[in-house]
């Protein structure tokens, strides 16, 4: 019976998801209401409200989805790559065709994301799939070799997240100034093997 309920939850706010990103996509984020997608999703307007306080959160959400199907595609694409680097690159940059076409949407989500963690610090938003993704990329590189094992992948994820967003809010207020797939490749050389132009020499 429990296992029923949670699935009867997951199908319910799978559709409001779905609704709502297709009203998004057809008249805009401003101009969808939250009273638009629970009645075309077919539930109470209370109902919706139990399952996302906000309709940012919807958003999120929504991104998210797009993250995971993008993440599942690439993924096919990986084996075909020679190493982390490579690999890493890919993993971010296909991210970015959604992002280009959808800037409004994905603003949006990006700033629910941060103004939750600036509330709630403490609060855990589950990984995206492109943040899967990059993290199994980490894992392999470290055990293949590629990667120093004494540095915890989880840091050198965070430096890549961070880099990445700054970069991401860069381009969202001009995107006549950033190249968001060159921009990934300084990233991705810059995390994997530093900023200096050159070998700093050895001290006895």
């Amino acid at each position: 019976m429990d296992g029923l309920v949670e699935r009867k939850k997951k199908e319910i706010r799978d559709r409001i998801i779905s609704v709502a990103g297709d009203l998004f996509n057809q008249q805009g984020f401003e101009n969808t209401t939250m009273d638009q997608i629970a009645a075309k999703a077919v539930a109470a307007r209370k109902t919706l409200y139990n399952y996302f306080p906000l309709k940012e959160a919807i958003a999120d959400e929504y991104v998210r989805s797009i993250s995971k199907d993008t993440a599942q595609e690439t993924l096919e694409t990986l084996s075909d790559l020679p190493d982390t680097r490579s690999r890493l690159i890919a993993a971010i940059n296909n991210r970015y065709d959604f992002l280009e076409l959808n800037p409004e949407i994905c603003s949006i989500a990006l700033m629910y994301r941060m103004k939750i963690m600036l509330q709630e610090p403490n609060y855990k938003f589950e990984p995206s799939g492109t943040q899967n993704l990059v993290m199994d990329i980490l894992r392999t590189g470290q055990e293949v070799g590629e990667i120093r094992s004494d540095i915890p992948i989880e840091r050198v994820f965070g430096f890549i997240e961070y880099i990445r967003t700054a970069m991401v809010l860069d381009w969202l207020k001009d995107n006549t100034r950033v190249n968001l797939r060159e921009e990934t490749v300084r990233l991705v050389d810059l995390v994997l093997y530093g900023a200096l132009s050159h070998q700093p020499p050895k001290t006895e």
